[in-house]
């Protein structure tokens, strides 16, 4: 067996990482349009890396690096604490144990940095896998993780689309920074007791709006309150729809309809290339029925597992 060492990841080595997973791209079927797990650049390998509570990188004898690992936690709104890995192993040092190794590895200091936390809610380790990772599902599987839910990405076709009619009494504009706090009102009443959810801060917010692409970022509001928004953006591999919500009293009255379709239309007539969207896939509030209907296909399924700390 390859005798592989883990140590702490740095900073000199995301570009080592980035590369390693661009030069194993078309045999990983990374798919380059995607809003789920694209191929981070340098920068964004190390902005992850160190965000993350925990980071190695895996070297091999030759002291190359032939996979990475990492832990990163959070409370969901219900309580439960998540401990989530995540790693990478070359394909020419797969089957050699260092998938199963990283993810001990990250289930160890789930331990380690739980055992003190403040909080009576459970605490439940995390895994990720999507449909072209069979490995990785399988090693989650022996490990005793669970499915819970399953995320899926979502293509649209590229036909026109016909703007649909607003609402009575529903106007549209252009989102502006001042929007964070009304949105974060509307998503909170929008998430309210749904599991797997943690409210953002509306710092995030903040700096989400002001890194926008606001003319794609709109909003919805009946009188003066804010009641729904569709937010878009565009990158050079897609425009992804980042989010669509509606107040939970405008819901089934057909505004996602009207504000996707009028976002739709414009992205369509500019040509914008592949428009690309996530959401839940076992189809919790109907999101993933009306973007079929909207011409949205399913590219990729993403499985989310967990098991309880130790287990």
């Amino acid at each position: 067996m390859p005798d592989h060492v883990l140590r702490p990841f740095r900073p000199d080595d995301a570009p080592v990482v980035h590369e390693l997973h661009a030069r194993h791209a078309t045999a990983d079927a990374v798919d380059v349009h995607s809003t789920m797990e694209p191929l981070l650049d340098p920068d964004g390998v190390r902005r992850g890396m160190e965000a993350a509570d925990w980071a190695v990188v895996a070297v091999d004898a030759s002291e190359s690096v032939v996979g990475w690992g990492s832990l990163r936690s959070w409370t969901e709104d219900d309580g439960t604490h998540v401990c989530l890995s995540d790693g990478y192993v070359a394909p020419s040092a797969r089957r050699h144990g260092l998938g199963g190794r990283l993810l001990q590895e990250a289930e160890g200091i789930a331990a380690r940095l739980s055992a003190g936390r403040a909080g009576n809610g459970p605490v439940v380790l995390g895994g990720n896998a999507s449909t072209v990772q069979p490995d990785r599902m399988a090693l989650l599987e022996r490990r005793g993780y669970r499915q819970v839910f399953t995320m899926v990405e979502m293509e649209h076709h590229g036909s026109p689309v016909q703007p649909r009619q607003l609402p009575d009494g529903i106007t549209v504009r252009a989102a502006a920074v001042a929007d964070a706090r009304p949105l974060l009102d509307l998503t909170a009443r929008v998430w309210a007791e749904r599991p797997f959810f943690t409210l953002p801060a509306e710092d995030g917010l903040r700096d989400w709006l002001s890194r926008s692409q606001l003319d794609l970022f709109q909003v919805a509001t009946l009188a003066d309150r804010v009641v729904g928004f569709v937010a878009a953006s565009r990158t050079p591999a897609c425009v992804e729809i980042e989010d669509v919500q509606v107040d939970p009293d405008l819901q089934r009255r057909g505004l996602a309809t009207a504000m996707l379709t009028r976002t739709l239309s414009t992205l369509t007539q500019q040509g914008a290339g592949p428009i690309r969207l996530h959401t839940e896939g076992h189809d919790p509030s109907g999101a993933r029925s009306l973007y079929e209907r909207l011409g949205f296909q399913v590219v990729r399924e993403y499985r989310r597992y967990r098991k309880p700390l130790g287990r």
